[in-house]
């Protein structure tokens, strides 16, 4: 079983604001890249192609120091597809501030799957060797806690082989992930994170099912993204021997992959609260494609809308289940409320939760004015980051004053007139303001003060 804290991300990340960024876009880095060689724990080496963000777009360009330290992802190639058919994929995290390697290992027509993996997790020991080499090139660059995999075809079954077998690796997302030797469907029941297995509708080499078998048997949170008209070869930037096409443009589906690759490492490996909602929660998914979300977590508002006066506290609960089958707590967030609106819960996170156990939290609303906002509430399995979330709709209107005794939402001459017609002895009266049981000098004085 694996464990990681979010609760100290969670309280960072609290109130931050949902973004509608076009997750298919360039990020703001430079990429350069860099041919390297990486050396097997026997001693013999082989080499990798490394994109990262850069001072420049020129080849070994020094490491953009803003990034640093960057999440990495380790990167496996199709059988008998040269990395390079991969460019634009790679770039493209590179350049929203992710090191990509990939391996150019087990090229031949008769690669072994089980040595690919090998070398995918050796991509990363690789990379956390150069993170402290004294006068290296990458000397603090890397993110050694934030590891992800991917990989296409051959390479996206060799990822999940990888997944499974090292806990540095914090989430996998697959590109037509093929069946290996061994098998990658088999060893998806020993994936302990994240999943997200990502293919085209029309794919004839790899059939979408064939990589389904690998999503049904992950017991962790999953996902099956289908990339509506893709292709097998519609995740190569060109076409190759054999290739097949779908009913969409290679541009359209490189595209669209960008977007879910992106969106799906940086919910796991930068915790990302404005990305939570569309990879797990009910929010939109990248157009053109269909997704289906497995969390193995259930969340549940009592309402889905609260409503009160500025300054009265407004509260519901949140019922969060979960599936397992690993235990884990729960800690709840709120994205998007806007100021003067404060939103918190009680507890702060979870017992432990073995499969099946649940938990109810109390969401609490505060506001000192007329406010209202729509936020996202997140219920985030501290185990992995993954889980369900909620739209919580807050409305707080500005309270009416005690000495609006009509309720028309103004203190005027109706007002008074009640208070006068109520002078005197009047215990419990709306009209006895300051509750001394009488109608008095007092309580016109009040009025008087709130007049509108």
């Amino acid at each position: 079983m694996r464990t990681a804290s979010f609760v100290a991300v969670l309280s960072a990340l609290a109130g931050a604001s949902i973004a509608s960024a076009d997750d298919s876009l360039p990020g703001t880095y430079a990429v350069s890249q860099r041919t390297v060689t990486v050396t097997r724990a026997n001693g013999s080496t082989f080499t990798a192609q490394i994109r990262y963000p850069a001072t420049s777009t020129a080849a070994n360009a020094p490491f953009a120091t803003a990034a640093a330290p960057a999440p990495a992802v380790s990167f496996g190639h199709g059988f008998l597809s040269a990395v390079d058919l991969y460019d634009s994929t790679m770039d493209h995290l590179a350049s929203h501030g992710y090191i990509v390697i990939a391996t150019t290992s087990e090229g031949s027509l008769f690669p072994s799957h089980s040595n690919f993996a090998l070398d995918i997790r050796q991509c990363l020991t690789w990379l956390e060797q150069q993170d402290v080499l004294a006068g290296g090139w990458l000397l603090g660059a890397v993110d050694e806690a934030k590891f992800g995999v991917s990989g296409h075809s051959m390479g996206g079954g060799a990822s999940a082989l990888a997944a499974a077998a090292d806990t540095r690796i914090k989430c996998v997302a697959t590109l037509a992930a093929a069946e290996t030797n061994p098998s990658a469907a088999n060893a998806a029941l020993a994936i302990q994170v994240p999943a997200r297995y990502i293919v085209g509708s029309q794919d004839t080499i790899v059939a979408p099912a064939t990589t389904q078998n690998q999503y049904t048997n992950t017991d962790a949170p999953r996902q099956f993204a289908s990339i509506t008209g893709g292709s097998h070869c519609g995740f190569i930037d060109s076409a190759i021997v054999a290739c097949d096409s779908g009913s969409i443009t290679r541009a359209d589906q490189l595209a669209k992959t960008r977007a879910l690759l992106l969106e799906f490492f940086n919910t796991h490996l930068r915790a990302d609260p404005t990305r939570f909602a569309a990879v797990w929660g009910g929010g939109a998914t990248v157009a053109g494609t269909t997704l289906t979300r497995d969390a193995r977590t259930t969340a549940a508002l009592g309402t889905g809308s609260l409503s009160g006066n500025a300054g009265t506290p407004l509260e519901t609960t949140l019922t969060v289940v979960n599936v397992g089958p690993d235990a884990t707590a729960i800690a709840p967030r709120v994205v998007g409320a806007a100021a003067p609106i404060e939103v918190s819960f009680t507890p702060s996170v979870s017992a432990v939760l073995a499969a099946g156990q649940s938990a109810v939290f109390t969401v609490r609303a505060t506001s000192s004015a007329a406010a209202s906002t729509t936020a996202t509430i997140d219920a985030l399995r501290v185990r992995d980051g993954a889980g369900a979330s909620a739209s919580l709709g807050i409305t707080f209107s500005a309270a009416s004053s005690p000495a609006d005794l009509d309720g028309n939402g103004t203190v005027d001459a109706a007002d008074l007139a009640t208070l006068l017609n109520s002078w005197g002895k009047c215990a419990g009266c709306a009209a006895d303001l300051d509750g001394n049981g009488t109608v008095d000098a007092a309580d016109l004085a009040i009025l008087l003060n709130a007049w509108s």
